[in-house]
């Protein structure tokens, strides 16, 4: 059976309905059956169905692992959610007999599984892809012809062919398919040719289901998705494939060209946009179908050249200049560039010169009450997380109770809990995730809620950018108020070394009363280390490279050099480790240089001169701190500690620092009484 340009389905067929909202929602019970759900776009999408009344049956390869997967994502209540054990590349999906009959109680399907690999082998990407068409495909079919389907929704790449006003006829059958463009093409085509066995058998499932839907009579939506990045407002992108393999590259300093040009763009879409789209298409009474790209118009979206412009910025490394056609790159890749640039030359096929139609997508969004939102603004947020998972690939699962988000400008590591929060800022070489200890430790002896911030260019939050790039430490300073503005009430908050002092002046020009401030070990004059004073006159540049070369022993090092005390091998271990890999970071590395050319050539000679300010404040001193002076300049209201530690005693000590804050907190409670 052939399917000729638009005319793809009984859904295609149909006008889009006119806008009507919550009239045309679906009113009688929901079951979906689901395949993907533990994917990137799937557990967004099963989370925003949590919220309905529909109920879920998953299709996953292990219920432990798919219930583990969506409870870290944040899905806690499964009392609609139902496991069905199955695979997509086994025959009859690998079910059981009860499962097949769970199954097919749905009256939703949506199809939304497969692997994210580019550089998957043709039998494999078969095997996950048609197999899995077909099986969901005659899934559809029996629920049709006993009670009736009412949605099926397919989810596949945006590059493929089927469902365009100008898209193939789709005649290829099983038989002719295989290796018959293969023997076709020359050698020479071949080469230069950048279609993956991925791209080529989700492209054949597309064409696949959209005959089955036509030729069965039941309502087929193929939602379409541009290159997914994370979520609004964090962007935290869990899949480092698609634009994440370009940024790989370019923080490797290993993308010394543009590919493509200005002509090319990559078009970006959100995961909770797609989930969104998804969950309203499951709500529709009388679906009538339809092909729903999601990406911007290409006027509105930034090209190649200038989307590479904007990556090397957020990551802090020069832009190429000179752009080089794709095919070219392709064929280079091919012939060793891979090793050169570390990404694979399939990763390059979502870079497009083409325009979509995207008129059915916007009726829809109309429909949704919304406009297809754009990336931009997310899109420094989405380099940091990608540069961070790069930077850190051993990274260890968060804690139980802590949630990354954004407050402000920043990334922000967050347990939630009742009272004041305790918000707490980190300082040089190190970031949010080193301060969990601590903020462990708060939380067990408060229940406060605790905030751990991640300063720009450190750990998950964008560089300062523009005129707060050339003036590192005041850029700091109005990120961190950025972040106290989403605290209406009193907030009690803790800054250490470079960190203390971004604080103190982040309490001083708040304007605010309801702030009591605690500074750890705080920095803001030159080290005493005659070494470090010469390097910190290094040119930015020149100064980024070498703390980028810094290994796990020379961090330890230059520990040990600093800290009198003695500190615990393991966890100096791991924070010499951890500090070292950040470092590889151009971005981070970058960050750290612009605070030490700070404090070298900088000193802040104005940090808390108002007697207000001094009598809410504390100052916790490591007399074994053989890096940094003590500043001299503290108002003699400060309340004064000292701790027989060094500079990094917060990270090493971290229950004995929680509890010199809390009796703090606790003491200055009682005075106000």
């Amino acid at each position: 059976m052939s399917i000729h340009n638009s005319s793809l389905s009984n859904a295609e067929r149909k006008a889009d309905p006119k806008p009507s909202n919550k009239n045309n929602e679906a009113t009688e019970s929901a079951t979906i059956l689901m395949t993907g759900s533990t994917g990137f776009i799937g557990k967004e999408v099963v989370k925003q169905l949590g919220g309905s009344q529909a109920q879920l049956l998953l299709l996953v390869r292990s219920e432990s692992k798919a219930r583990k997967a969506l409870n870290a994502y944040g899905v806690t209540d499964f009392s609609r959610i139902t496991c069905i054990q199955g695979d997509l590349s086994a025959p009859g999906l690998g079910l059981s007999d009860a499962d097949r009959e769970r199954a097919l109680q749905a009256n939703i399907i949506i199809h939304a599984g497969g692997t994210m690999d580019v550089t998957l082998k043709p039998l494999v990407a078969e095997q996950i892809f048609m197999n899995g068409a077909r099986e969901i495909a005659e899934l559809a079919e029996e629920i049709q012809r006993t009670h009736g389907l009412r949605h099926m929704i397919h989810v596949v790449g945006f590059m493929s062919p089927y469902g365009r006003k100008d898209s193939p006829s789709g005649s290829s059958t099983d038989e002719d398919r295989g290796n018959k463009p293969n023997r076709q093409r020359s050698l020479l085509s071949r080469y230069f040719h950048s279609e993956s066995a991925y791209e080529h058998m989700k492209f054949e499932a597309d064409r696949y289901i959209r005959q089955h839907a036509e030729q069965h009579s039941y309502a087929l939506s193929v939602v379409n998705p541009s290159t997914v990045v994370g979520p609004h407002p964090t962007g935290i992108t869990e899949q480092t494939g698609g634009i994440g393999m370009m940024i790989q590259a370019m923080r490797r300093r290993r993308m010394p060209l543009i590919p493509g040009g200005p002509q090319h763009w990559l078009p970006l879409v959100s995961n909770d946009v797609v989930a969104q789209t998804i969950v309203f298409l499951t709500r529709d009474r009388n679906p009538s179908g339809g092909t729903y790209p999601l990406l911007s118009r290409k006027a509105d979206s930034p090209d190649m050249k200038e989307l590479i412009r904007l990556l090397a910025a957020e990551l802090d490394v020069s832009a190429p200049r000179w752009s080089v056609p794709l095919p070219i790159i392709h064929a280079a890749m091919k012939a060793g560039g891979t090793k050169i640039s570390g990404i694979p030359p399939e990763s390059i096929a979502f870079i497009t010169k083409q325009e979509f139609g995207v008129q059915q997508t916007e009726r829809l969004f109309q429909r949704m009450g919304q406009k297809l939102p754009e990336v931009s603004d997310l899109l420094p947020y989405v380099t940091a997380d990608l540069d961070y998972r790069f930077s850190y690939p051993s990274q260890e699962d968060l804690p139980q109770g802590w949630t990354r988000t954004r407050k402000g400008s920043l990334a922000v590591l967050v347990h939630e809990g009742q009272g004041e929060p305790w918000v707490i800022v980190h300082g040089l070489m190190s970031g949010a995730d080193d301060m969990l200890p601590l903020g462990n430790a708060l939380w067990s002896m408060t229940g406060n809620p605790v905030w751990l911030v991640d300063l720009a260019g450190f750990g998950r939050s964008p560089v300062l950018r523009n005129e707060a790039k050339r003036k590192a430490f005041t850029g700091q300073v109005e990120a961190v108020k950025s972040v106290l503005e989403e605290v209406q009430g009193p907030v009690h908050l803790v800054g250490h070394s470079v960190g203390a002092a971004i604080a103190a002046v982040v309490m001083q020009e708040s304007g605010r009363d309801n702030i009591q401030l605690a500074m750890l070990q705080p920095v803001w004059g030159a080290s005493k280390d005659g070494l470090q004073r010469l390097i910190s006159r290094f040119p930015r540049r020149m100064l980024q490279g070498l703390l980028s070369r810094m290994t796990p022993q020379q961090v330890a090092a230059q520990l040990n050099r600093a800290d009198a005390s003695e500190i615990n091998p393991t966890l100096l271990e791991g924070y010499s480790r951890r500090a070292s890999s950040g470092l590889k970071s151009p971005r981070i590395a970058g960050a750290n240089a612009d605070l030490f050319h700070w404090i070298q050539s900088h000193p802040y000679d104005k940090v808390l001169q108002t007697n207000v300010n001094a009598q809410c404040t504390l100052m916790a001193w490591g007399t074994t701190d053989k890096g940094y002076a003590r500043p001299e300049n503290i108002h003699s209201s400060v309340q004064h500690v000292e701790l027989p530690y060094g500079h990094q005693f917060p990270l090493f000590h971290a229950e004995e620092t929680a509890s010199l804050l809390l009796k703090w907190k606790m003491n200055r409670s009682e005075r106000l009484n």
